[in-house]
């Protein structure tokens, strides 16, 4: 299983952050229960974008395109030569402070939770721009209620909302440097401006066609996050990974149940489009 997901590392799951618990293989958008390569059972989605709706709430998604202009789109586009299957969160540049969102389980949904079980999340998506200063982007697992306006991103500063999450964000004043960002509700949120391992873990460039994979894995015993960046753990000199004591501090997130999300938020009028190739979510049980 591992030799397998290695050899398409490149453009589908990272072998380091699925191991143990194993990829949904029934392409379920929907989510279902499975054995892992462990033995052990689990629970998870994967969702690689073959069909899609664009009407919120239909399916496992809710869908928020906020714009005063009518000039936000979520929907599925053309598939390529290499990929298959496309979903575009689209971003005119007629209106300030645009907002576009995607959040599984169509808004009541939220079947993963930070404590006492493994958990792997990865999604592959692509930037058509990357310019400073124009929007914040993030990605990973929120609380219900995030896909509503001003509840991912609260304001023009690019700082998360007072929300429980756990993901990776690109903030306002940088490029295309994505941070490791957590949150719990009614606590000081942190990224790589108050945690410097967690700074710029992944860099994109502006491509509507080159894919990175953000991913990270929560390990329940001992207790750590793990950060990846195109199935590259990031270990380095100062490595990317949180310990029993920052997951058991009041910032984490671990007390509320989660659903991947991702969206964008702008600050200006610019365009922005994020090709969402696939991503998937998935904890023992």
């Amino acid at each position: 299983m591992d030799t397998h997901f290695s050899e398409i590392s490149t453009r589908l799951f990272s072998s380091r952050v699925w191991r143990g618990i194993g990829v949904p293989t029934n392409m379920n958008p929907l989510g279902s229960s499975y054995q892992s390569p462990s033995g052990n059972p689990a629970f998870g989605f994967f969702d690689d974008f073959l069909t899609f709706s664009t009407t919120t709430l239909v399916g496992p998604y809710l869908h928020l395109e906020t714009g005063g202009d009518g000039g936000i789109t979520i929907a599925q586009v053309a598939d390529t030569a290499t990929v298959k299957g496309i979903c575009a969160l689209t971003m005119d540049a007629g209106t300030n402070e645009d907002e576009a969102v995607l959040q599984w389980g169509a808004g009541l949904g939220a079947p993963f939770k930070l404590a006492d079980k493994d958990l792997a999340f990865e999604a592959c998506f692509a930037l058509s721009a990357i310019t400073a200063s124009k929007w914040s982007i993030g990605v990973g697992l929120g609380e219900v209620g995030m896909g509503a306006t001003d509840t991912l991103f609260a304001d023009t500063t690019g700082a998360l909302a007072d929300k429980n999450f756990l993901g990776f964000v690109k903030l306002y004043a940088e490029a295309g440097v994505f941070d490791g960002a957590y949150k719990a509700d009614g606590q000081t949120y942190q990224d790589g401006a108050t945690k410097t391992k967690l700074n710029a873990l992944g860099t994109f460039t502006a491509s509507s066609t080159t894919y990175h994979k953000l991913g990270f894995r929560y390990r329940a015993h001992p207790k750590a996050v793990e950060w990846y960046f195109d199935g590259a753990a990031l270990n380095n000199a100062t490595p990317a990974r949180l310990t029993a004591s920052e997951i058991d501090a009041a910032t984490f997130p671990d007390d509320v149940m989660l659903a991947p999300i991702i969206g964008a938020k702008g600050t200006t009028a610019a365009a922005l489009v994020i090709n969402l190739d696939w991503w998937a979510c998935a904890q023992l049980e």
